[in-house]
């Protein structure tokens, strides 16, 4: 009897849609997705850690396509599942994903109506999107596209490197501790987070600024290749500022027309506004590395954060630094 190995699949699926808001850590996600959750049929966001790690484990080659592909198809199934019938709600009020920030009363309401076996006829009725802020995944967007073809829409955010440094810095201290939810591995005793694929030697050596660096040269790699077009690439410095035709192209791709309840969260988050930096004061903002603008030049507030990363980093790093934030201005920018 041949010995054939068993493929994992699923190919029933109750998910209608998923949009995804993707970014590196501090390119803008957080002002995008509560923007996205206003349009009517998209759900509340929430966070897909086992989705991000199937990912991760891909980008590792730890884990086969057809397990990949079926896990995310299942843990979409699952969100969708959980959310519609309010199993799992946030109620803490201070969460980015609390109900309280997303008509409350609608998730209360489906916390004590029934649920279960009728809730694939309500999502296959009411047709939801479910909404995902996920982290660090345009590296594995064929994977993506792949395990959900039609049914995923894909949001990438991107920033300027010079403005999402402080914050991935901050985030070394998390990837090394018991909080940190992304992939790790091991080589002769010493652990890596997945990104660190290949340059094990580099980030060993170098310190949570010079580390953040090279993270987000590694990523960015990614963006400045031809990328897959059915991603929508969203740069931070024009959406905040001049955000109209990136609003109508998110209205078509959600298949939802604009609405007051749009435009009001559009100025919750301060869209558009006159500088970059000048986000709503919200205390997880300002865990992650966040202030107030400094100066009333785009140009010196950049000037400012390289004078600042320049002490604390080699000139390899520096140098690297430079070439990034160049070759982001050049392609995304000033195209």
């Amino acid at each position: 009897m041949t010995n054939k190995r068993k493929k994992i699949t699923r190919n029933s699926q109750m998910l209608h849609k998923v949009v995804m808001v993707d970014g590196f850590p501090g390119c803008g996600k957080t002002m995008l997705s509560p923007i996205i959750s206003s349009f009517d049929r998209v759900e509340i966001l929430q966070y897909a850690p086992h989705i991000e790690q199937m990912c991760e484990l891909s980008l590792l080659d730890a884990i086969s396509d057809d397990v990949a592909e079926s896990m995310i198809r299942m843990n979409c199934d699952q969100l969708i599942y959980w959310v519609s019938m309010g199993r799992h709600a946030n109620c803490r009020p201070s969460d980015l994903t609390s109900i309280f920030r997303d008509k409350p009363l609608k998730h209360i309401i489906r916390m004590l109506s029934k649920g279960d076996k009728l809730v694939p006829g309500i999502i296959n009725k009411n047709k939801p999107l479910l909404h995902l802020t996920t982290h660090m995944l345009f590296p594995s967007a064929n994977l993506l596209f792949n395990a959900l073809q039609e049914k995923l829409i894909f949001f990438e955010v991107i920033r300027h490197p010079l403005y999402m440094i402080i914050q991935q810095e901050k985030n070394f201290e998390m990837f090394e501790g018991s909080r940190n939810m992304h992939i790790r591995y091991s080589i002769d005793n010493n652990e890596y987070t997945f990104f660190s694929k290949g340059r094990e030697e580099l980030f060993r050596n170098s310190n949570s600024f010079e580390k953040a660096i090279y993270s987000i040269e590694w990523y960015f790699e990614y963006l400045f290749s031809d990328y897959d077009k059915r991603i929508n690439v969203i740069p931070f410095e024009i959406f905040v500022k001049n955000p109209e035709e990136y609003i109508n192209t998110i209205s078509s791709q959600l298949e939802s027309p604009l609405s007051k309840q749009v435009y009001k969260e559009m100025k919750n988050q301060k869209v558009p506004r006159e500088q970059l930096n000048d986000a709503p004061a919200l205390e997880i903002y300002k865990r992650c590395g966040w202030e107030p603008p400094k100066y009333f030049s785009e140009e010196k507030e950049l000037d400012a954060r390289r004078e600042y990363l320049s002490l604390n980093i080699s000139k390899r790093a520096l140098s690297i630094l430079d070439s990034l934030s160049e070759r982001y201005t050049s392609k995304f920018l000033n195209a």
